[in-house]
Formats: structure tokens, C-alpha cells, sequence
């Protein structure tokens, strides 16, 4: 079938120049889902569904428009979560760090990197992190240089409300 053949699955219009990366139906520009590669960059394992960029309505609907939610949703959580760094272990001192930590590695900024401890510590039904040390590593490429930052924490729940100086 040549390309002015192709019809979109959706609307029936010809040249549709995009296909669905589910059930790989040809479909327009117009009745595409454009899902860009930055989403989902903080799940751990990344079902093979959610790999694709573009997706015809039904396979939006079924497949992603689901998971998508949950993840924003466990996102603005993570924005939540109580972070205590390695320096303020007076106020944490009597708390018990019975978890394994989380270690990230190779993150754009300090930022991200906390962000993504935080991720990991709302999906695994936590409210805080505690002992949180961040760590910079220069890499330098020719002439480029460039930091990437590794961190790592003890996940845990508390009470803010018990949390106070001494």
C-alpha cells in the first residue's frame, strides 16, 4: 500500500503519517496522542505498554491514560514528602531506620535526584526521608563538563507533628 492509500484509523482521512505504537494503526496528526519521552522517567520498571510516543485514541484510553494519572498524582505526592539531610540527625535521632535506603544514581541535579528518593519513598507508602545526603560527580568529556549527582536516604513514616528541635 503506497503512502497516499494510507487512511486514518479514526477519521478516515488519507496520508495518515503516524501509527500507533500499540496496534500499530495508521493514524493523523489530529487524532494522534503525543506522549513525550519524559514521562515515566521515575518508575522503576517501565511496563512495555508506556514505552511509545504516539498513540490512537483507544490505546490512549485503555492502555495509558490510567497510569499516567497515578504517576502525576504519586508525583505531587512526592512534592510532599519530608526530607531530612544527614545534618539534621539531632532531630531524627530517635527514629528508627528498620528500611533498606534508596540509592540514585546519575541524576541532571540535586534536585531530581531527591525528587525521584521521594517518588520511590510515596509509592512505597512513605511520608519521609531521613539521613539524605546528596553527592556531586564531575564528568568531564573533552571539553564538556558536566555534574551528576548521586544521593541516597532511609525511608520512613512519621508524625510531623512529633519532629521538633531540642
Amino acid at each position: 500500500m503506497s503512502t497516499d492509500q494510507i487512511v486514518c484509523k479514526t477519521c478516515r482521512k488519507p496520508k495518515a503519517p503516524y501509527s500507533c505504537g500499540l496496534c500499530e494503526e495508521a493514524i493523523c496528526k489530529s487524532c494522534a496522542q503525543f506522549l513525550g519521552e519524559d514521562h515515566f522517567t521515575f518508575l522503576r520498571v517501565l511496563p512495555k505498554e508506556l514505552t511509545h510516543t504516539i498513540y490512537c485514541y483507544n490505546c490512549f484510553d485503555d492502555n495509558v491514560a490510567t497510569p499516567l494519572a497515578d504517576y502525576n498524582q504519586t508525583m505531587e505526592k512526592a512534592k510532599d514528602v519530608l526530607i531530612f539531610t544527614k545534618a539534621q540527625t539531632k532531630l531524627t535521632r530517635l527514629l528508627k531506620r528498620v528500611e533498606d535506603p534508596y540509592h540514585v544514581e546519575n541524576c541532571e541535579d540535586e534536585q531530581e535526584a531527591l525528587l525521584k528518593m521521594s517518588f520511590y519513598a510515596v509509592q512505597d507508602k512513605f511520608n519521609a526521608l531521613i539521613d539524605v545526603s546528596t553527592k556531586a560527580k564531575k564528568i568531564i568529556v573533552g571539553s564538556h563538563k558536566k555534574a551528576v549527582w548521586d544521593a541516597t536516604a532511609v525511608p520512613i513514616n512519621v508524625n510531623p507533628n512529633e519532629i521538633r528541635e531540642s
